[in-house]
């Protein structure tokens, strides 16, 4: 009797965690599902109207949120001439280049972004002070030699001297740019 209730007891634990692991997977596979249906409509938009900023800007963004810079780079030097001197889409291109380990043409592409982003442009003062803090990380990367800024602690530490720097200058501190 012991042994049959024993074993009952360990069939039903087994069962109930079977149900509990088999229901996440699931779960993330339909959530990776809907990302990657949402990225082929994308990119079908993207084909069929080759001159949409927006669309551009978004699928970009989808690539960078994938960890898939080289479709970024693709998809911006593919872009019609007007669409890759927006100051948005350029900075997307400086991003991908930095997740590629290309720390120097990153650098300067983001140097070009935040050039591009003027008011006239449609850049507003909050996307032009983060295009700024990109340019103060990446100047600090460069500085440091770091080569693949994905594995290398010291990009962390770029990032929050460049964000630091950013909030001392927001409160008059700094003069802008120093």
């Amino acid at each position: 009797m012991e042994i049959k209730l024993s074993l009952l007891l360990i069939v039903l634990l087994l069962l109930s965690g079977a149900g509990m692991s088999a229901g996440h997977p699931r779960a993330v596979g339909n959530e990776r599902d809907h990302e990657l249906k949402a990225l082929s409509e994308l990119e079908d938009k993207a084909a069929l109207s080759r001159n949409d900023l927006d669309v551009a800007r978004k699928l970009a963004t989808a690539y960078l949120r994938l960890g898939q810079p080289g479709l970024v780079i693709a998809t911006v030097r593919s872009a019609p001439a007007e669409l890759g001197r927006d100051a948005v889409l350029t900075h997307r291109l400086s991003q991908a280049y930095e997740a590629s380990g290309r720390v120097e043409d990153a650098l300067n592409t983001a140097q070009l972004a935040l050039a591009r982003c003027t008011p006239r442009s449609g850049c507003s003062v909050g996307i032009a002070a983060t295009f700024e803090k990109h340019v103060e990380a990446l100047a600090m990367l460069q500085r440091w030699g770091v080569q693949e800024p994905r594995r290398d602690t010291r990009t962390a530490l770029a990032y929050r001297l460049a964000e630091r720097t950013a909030r001392i200058a927001s409160l008059g501190l700094l003069p802008v740019g120093e």
